[in-house]
């Protein structure tokens, strides 16, 4: 009788890779799609790669002004795979353009140029992030940055940061040390300001076979023209009550969020070149809930969070534009209750089923609402991969209403004006996406959004595009 050989492990073979990817499409509203990427292969030295896009639509909205826009992106990035250390870095440039669409078309006949506005925004990456496999070791990563933005009212803004944490463990459990310092300079024609934020965070991490927790505080400093010294509690506490399916947590902290003219253009392109600027204080935020997971497939969280705000930024109309169509910043105290809830349902790749829900409430100092800022917002997803062939994917997301504050004329009052709160009424709406496989080289995609075709207002005079289609290949 012969002897049964031994089994031996085959290694599963590797995916193939290709360099590029490359995908084009075309939609209503006259907008073209590109977006090309080039990256190197598998290696054990380095990597890198390359990233163009462009969307731009030229979109006329009834009556309402010219609200062409344009997006146009270069990103760059290497790595070298040292020993101990990976040593990365990248480069990024986008060129966007808005146009000020926010008034009657009918009363105003403007060309398209009088209402443009356009971006320019550099910016650069160095990391180094250690591997060490010995908790022993003092594992690090330290980051620097820098960018540029500017406008076409020659408004500038430079920003320098470095940040990084170090990490090793002391009496069996973590302890790690975060540090940064963020400096801007913005120049406008009217004004000029610089800032620095600098922060220290030091934690100890401890976990054991139920428990977690994470103890120490964050020290901020705000240097500017009236410098403030910040001091937050940092605690994280949760329990494994029964083996994942119930785990309770609760914690305390806070932050200094910085407010610049970067973080301003990026959620409302539509601001004033010239604003006030004030970073965001959360000064206390308490949270509690609970998580787990009810099966392998189903996972929730449940939780509450209180958080006392000085200087939040809210948007609100310049009753003194003669378009009224740009926007300035306004910053108030607030009390802000939050209530999040998540379920989360995943079979492998093949199905993913999510739905979100937050409430909102805010308390006010001197503001009478919390402009622009939504109280119920409810998210769904959900994405379908039969065989890597044919990818489904569906969203569907409901914004309550939201108020926009609009100052009038009262020659009743002290100040001759009165605040008049203008409702913009919330929106249920759906986006679908489907992509055709053909081979592992070609494919095919169809995008629709906004199937209910409202037009709904993310800020006063500012709707949205109504139905949206658009057809490509990849």
């Amino acid at each position: 009788m012969e002897p049964i050989p031994a089994a031996q492990m085959v290694n599963e073979p590797l995916t193939k890779l290709y360099n590029a990817l490359a995908k084009i499409g075309f939609g209503n509203y006259t907008t073209p799609y590109g977006e090309v990427w080039y990256n190197s292969l598998r290696s054990k030295d380095y990597a890198y790669g390359i990233r163009l896009k462009h969307l731009s639509s030229s979109s006329t909205l009834k009556d309402y002004g010219y609200a062409g826009y344009s997006d146009n992106e270069i990103s760059l990035y290497g790595k070298k795979f040292l020993k101990d250390h990976t040593l990365s870095g990248s480069f990024d440039y986008t060129r966007s353009v808005v146009h000020f669409y926010g008034y009657g078309a009918d009363t105003q006949n403007l060309n398209k140029d009088a209402t443009v506005q356009r971006f320019n925004y550099f910016a650069a990456t160095a990391d180094l992030m250690s591997h060490y496999t010995q908790a022993s070791r003092y594992n690090h990563d330290v980051k620097v940055s820098f960018y540029n933005l500017s406008d076409i009212y020659k408004a500038s803004e430079n920003s320098i940061s470095a940040s990084g944490f170090v990490q090793t463990a002391v009496a069996k459990q973590t302890l790690k040390v975060n540090a940064s310092i963020d400096y801007y300079n913005y120049k406008s024609p009217k004004d000029t300001a610089n800032n620095t934020i600098i922060s220290l965070n030091p934690n100890y991490i401890a976990k054991g076979e139920k428990y977690s927790a994470s103890i120490g505080f964050t020290a901020s400093a705000d240097i500017s023209d009236s410098s403030k010294f910040h001091i937050y509690p940092n605690v994280d506490l949760s329990y494994n009550v029964v083996e994942n399916i119930i785990v309770p947590f609760a914690g305390a902290s806070g932050s200094l969020q910085k407010n610049s003219f970067k973080t301003f253009t990026d959620e409302n392109p539509f601001v004033y070149s010239s604003l006030g600027m004030a970073n965001t204080s959360n000064k206390i935020v308490f949270y509690g809930g609970i998580k787990g997971k009810l099966s392998s497939k189903v996972a929730y969280v449940a939780k509450a969070t209180h958080t006392s705000i000085a200087n939040m930024a809210m948007y609100v109309n310049d009753q003194n534009d003669l378009l009224q169509n740009r926007f300035k910043v306004i910053y108030d105290d607030a009390e802000e209750t939050n209530i999040h809830g998540e379920v989360n349902y995943q079979q492998r790749e093949k199905l993913r089923i999510g739905l979100s829900g937050d409430y909102y409430s805010y308390k006010m100092a001197y503001e009478e609402k919390a402009w622009y800022k939504p109280q119920l917002k409810i998210l769904g997803m959900a994405n379908y991969n039969l065989n890597d062939k044919i990818i489904i994917k569906v969203d569907l997301f409901f914004i309550d209403k939201q108020f926009a504050k609009i100052v009038a004329y009262d020659a009743t009052s002290k100040t001759q004006e009165k605040v008049i709160p203008v409702e913009l009424k919330g929106v249920f709406d759906a986006n679908i996406g489907g992509e055709y496989r053909y081979n592992k080289k070609l494919g095919f995609f169809i995008n629709f959004n906004n199937l209910a075709g409202q037009r709904y207002f993310r800020y006063v005079n500012y709707p949205t595009q109504k139905f949206f289609v658009m057809l490509g290949l990849s």
